[in-house]
């Protein structure tokens, strides 16, 4: 009899469980993000952008560690001042590091801390196979994309950037804060332009009241299961890391191999680490903010889950790398396979092979204790480990504060509607670097893509709409006006 009260008992409880969950998830209503719809396209407005940025996207700016040469960004930065005149008529000109300062100073200031813009114009490679527009040609087709590499990652919110100023200089706009513009040229692979921009900025004694660069955008349906537009905006950047794993052997001729050799081994340790991921996964306060402004507009089973992270935590930890890697990507340190090199011969056993990883750290597991974990899962199969680059994971910013606030009004001005998150920065950016002159480095380009163009950055097929450059243009203008008034 005892015994079936205590199950009674836990069914009991479990019923109340179940049921305050059920009721959880109902409470969350859809918000306007579901529905919004974007805003009223301006299309002689975007006509006139889009013409801009094709002739800038036609400009080949590719970078490379391997190439010093900087004229191809020399030539770029000097055909600005012919597209956005006041701007260069009123500002400082600088170009620490082959990048571009521009620096507009306020006639009164108002004591407040200046405000940076930034972005980049170089771009990676873009072999021709597969795209359906030459990658630098920069066409306008009949719906309006502008093709082109660099139009979403970097070129596009530059010229965003520097048109807002533009059409407030010509209006007369006088700002009462320090105004920057600033755009890198080796932001691709982590080269000298932004530090040597941030060592400029430092040299003046300059400290920045809020940063914005490239990052999140905004689009519909942002993460498998949740439906609506949303502005995502980083306020987290995680670390980089390039790590190589070496195998060595005595080599020999691939006519009698031995066991072990290092190419087998280096495979063996691949597969562990990938069916068993070494490294601790957890919600930050970021992520779960994340969740919370997202689980109204989720489909409901995943509504029931984020609704009630008190309780399905652990099961989110589990099932978020098959409902999205992105999200996954999120909660933990990854590693990523990218290069390898075996023998030079065809029937040769190499005496030396390696892999290598790129890692992207957490900040609740950053560079030393992932690198550890790896180093500790290589010895297993007789591997060395050599750390060939490293940065760190960047000071989050509170999403609490008035910058990301400010963020949050604008957008709800331009975008009526949208729904704005912060989240966690998989990818790098230069706003890296800034950690010394801001505390409120954001990093969000307020330029609506679809989701083949998220999907195109680095790829083929690279293109945007042009009726989403002038809603992004005026959310440059309001955060502009808004942050250096008063």
């Amino acid at each position: 009899m005892i015994a079936l009260y205590i199950l009674l008992g836990i069914l009991g409880f479990v019923i109340v469980l179940l049921a305050v969950c059920f009721i959880r998830a109902a409470m969350l209503k859809p918000t306007s993000a579901k529905t919004a719809e974007p805003p009223e396209p301006d299309m002689k407005r975007a006509a006139a952008y889009a013409k801009k940025l094709s002739a800038r996207v036609r400009q080949e700016t590719v970078s490379s560690r391997f190439d010093p040469d900087r004229t191809k960004f020399e030539k770029f930065q000097q055909s600005l001042p012919e597209l956005f005149p006041h701007v260069f008529a009123s500002c400082e000109v600088a170009h620490p590091g082959a990048g571009l300062v521009l620096h507009l100073k306020a006639e009164h200031p108002n004591g407040k801390e200046p405000i940076l813009l930034m972005s980049h114009h170089d771009v990676v490679a873009a072999p021709a196979e597969g795209w359906e527009h030459d990658p630098f040609s920069g066409d306008v087709d009949r719906d309006g994309r502008i093709w082109g590499r660099g139009t979403v990652d970097t070129k596009g919110s530059l010229m965003c950037e520097l048109q807002s100023l533009e059409e407030l200089l010509a209006e007369g706009w006088k700002p009462e804060t320090d105004v920057y513009i600033t755009s890198s040229c080796t932001e691709e692979w982590s080269g000298e332009s932004a530090p040597a921009i941030v060592q400029w900025l430092k040299d003046r004694g300059v400290h920045l009241g809020m940063l914005m660069d490239e990052g999140g955008m905004i689009m519909r349906n942002p993460i498998g299961g949740v439906e609506g537009r949303y502005c995502v905006v980083g306020v987290v950047e995680k670390g980089y890391g390039d790590v190589k794993f070496i195998a060595r052997s005595k080599g020999g001729h691939a006519s009698a191999p031995g066991k072990n050799t290092p190419l087998p081994r280096l495979g063996a340790f691949m597969v562990d680490v990938e069916q068993h991921n070494p490294f601790k996964v957890e919600i930050t306060p970021t992520v779960r903010e994340m969740f919370s402004r997202m689980a109204p507009n989720m489909t409901y089973p995943m509504k029931m889950i984020f609704a009630n992270l008190w309780l399905f935590s652990p099961l989110v930890k589990k099932l978020m790398p098959a409902i999205s890697p992105a999200g996954a990507a999120m909660m933990q340190t990854t590693c990523a396979f990218t290069t390898a090199k075996g023998s030079d011969g065809l029937n040769v056993l190499p005496s030396e092979a390696y892999v290598t990883a790129n890692m992207r750290f957490i900040h609740h597991q950053p560079n030393q204790e992932s690198i550890a974990l790896m180093t500790e899962r290589a010895k297993k199969y007789g591997l060395e480990t050599e750390v060939i680059y490293q940065d760190y994971p960047c000071k989050p910013v509170d999403y609490q504060s008035a910058p990301f606030k400010l963020l949050e009004k604008v957008a709800g001005e331009i975008y009526p509607g949208y729904g704005v998150a912060p989240y966690v920065m998989t990818g790098g950016t230069d706003a890296k670097y800034y950690g010394d002159v801001t505390d409120y480095a954001l990093r969000f380009a307020p330029i609506e893509i679809d989701a083949q163009q998220y999907g195109s950055i680095h790829g083929v097929n690279e293109n945007m709409y042009a009726a989403a450059l002038p809603p992004a243009v005026d959310f440059y203008k309001s955060v502009l006006q808004q942050y250096c008034a008063g």
